[in-house]
């Protein structure tokens, strides 16, 4: 049920997207560029509690114009995305690019990245 419930949002919601393993400000040599499809979200972020305090949840580096990125970890189980990589929306408008801020891997079902706006 879970594989069809997935399959079924992402029929409708998912897009494609490049997504570009960066070290630093460079490209990452190790890992190569895949496209894949997956769920992003951007725009009202009312659910988001962002804090300016000491605790490990502070998150000043988000930008407000970013988002989410949702990946089924089914069809891809070996990706590994991390803090600093870049992606691609290409089935939007002059394909944005967004940059992973944090992820989220403890979901069984999906990784889930928040995105901000690349430099």
């Amino acid at each position: 049920m879970r594989d069809e419930l997935v399959g079924e949002v992402d029929e409708i919601w998912a897009e494609q997207v490049r997504h570009l393993p960066m070290r630093g400000a460079a490209p990452d040599p190790e890992r190569a560029p895949l496209e894949l499809v997956a769920l992003i979200r951007t725009g009202v972020r009312d659910i988001e509690q962002v804090s300016f305090g000491r605790s490990n949840a502070a998150r000043s580096g988000l930008a407000s114009s970013g988002g989410f990125l949702r990946l089924d970890r089914t069809a891809y189980p070996d990706l590994a995305l991390r803090k600093g990589d870049k992606v691609v929306a290409l089935d939007r408008e002059g394909a944005p690019v967004f940059e992973i801020m944090q992820v989220d891997d403890r979901s069984h079902l999906r990784l889930i990245c928040d995105l901000g706006d690349a430099n």
